[in-house]
């Protein structure tokens, strides 16, 4: 509908948000109506099927002596032309959901929990559960391969990848992960794995920004990973996606700041198209935390973890 839905942090339960590109206003969709205390964010979790209906899931920030009291985090789906919420249950009790991968082919909804690390698989059609239980890493943004398989990384020390298979119902444990995975791990939060974002090529391969701000291709058909390279001197990418012809376009930038760029597949050549600067103020942007493309021109970047203030929006212009 040319709109952004924006997850957010806010102890007040209001976490979800509409924004307008074209009247630069936000509109709270009224969250706190259906919310229990301890759901005070979304995090990596808003799915857009192609119905137009919006699938997202709750965060929190528990201490470890709220945790049995609190229910867990809620998978929902959210109508954008009604503004109706539904919650679809809670996958993973006493646990919340940092992040979720939306299978609409199978009808299923992958998530990863904090601050337990679990992985439960959400069935949309039966409204059951398949909890693997706790796996000890977890990735900002999971993918899922051609064949349905979502991969994701376990074992606290190594981060290795593991892949779901939807047919089997099963995971298999692979004993290779990314390169400097270790080294990278620990920088989101304490015991967060090493993936930052990952998407499907649309080539048969993964892409996963990491957070010590690399590019990777992982193939999925003998787990062979392929270091691209590293844009920027900066830590952190959580932001790619597919953009046009053989690009892709990322985000990378952690405490100094944010920058944008490209990457071509067929010449396998980075190219920086710039920091992330308010143009009249010259206020940098803090930590990029997401982003999406608005009519192939506007990029909007999220930031996250401000100190100072609230977590800004920002829009970019990109030139043809």
């Amino acid at each position: 509908d040319g709109r952004l839905y924006c997850g957010i942090t806010a102890f007040n339960n209001d976490i979800l948000h509409r924004f307008d590109p074209e009247t630069k206003r936000f509109e709270s969709l009224n969250y706190a109506r259906v919310a229990e205390k301890y759901e005070i964010k979304i995090h990596r979790s808003l799915e857009l099927a192609s119905d137009g209906t919006i699938y997202g899931a709750s965060a929190g920030l528990l201490l470890c002596d709220e945790r049995l009291a609190a229910p867990g985090g809620a998978l929902f789906k959210l109508d954008p032309r009604s503004g109706a919420i539904v919650k679809l249950g809670i996958p993973a009790p006493h646990d919340y959901i940092q992040t979720i991968t939306l299978d609409e082919a199978r009808g299923l909804i992958h998530a990863q929990t904090y601050p337990c690390f679990r992985y439960v698989v959400h069935d949309l059609r039966s409204g059951a559960a398949r909890d693997f239980g706790y796996l000890g890493s977890i990735t900002h943004l999971s993918a899922l391969d051609d064949a349905g398989g979502l991969w994701g990384t376990w074992d606290p020390a190594r981060h290795w990848f593991f892949r779901y298979d939807p047919a089997a119902d099963a995971i298999a444990w692979h004993r290779r992960g990314l390169p400097n995975a270790r080294a990278d791990s620990n920088l989101m939060y304490p015991g967060a794995g090493p993936v930052d974002c990952m998407i499907n090529g649309g080539d048969g391969r993964l892409y996963i920004g990491t957070c010590g701000g690399s590019l990777c291709r992982l193939d999925p058909r003998n787990v062979e990973v392929e270091y691209l390279g590293k844009p920027s001197p900066s830590k952190r990418m959580p932001g790619l996606i597919l953009w046009k012809d053989d690009l892709l376009l990322g985000c990378s930038g952690d405490e100094e700041g944010g920058n944008v760029f490209a990457y071509d597949r067929r010449t396998r050549a980075f190219h920086p198209l710039g920091p992330i600067v308010d143009s009249e103020t010259g206020l940098k942007l803090y930590r990029v935390h997401d982003m999406r493309l608005v009519n192939r021109k506007w990029l909007y970047v999220a930031e996250t973890d401000v100190p100072t203030r609230s977590g800004y929006l920002w829009e970019c212009e990109l030139e043809d």
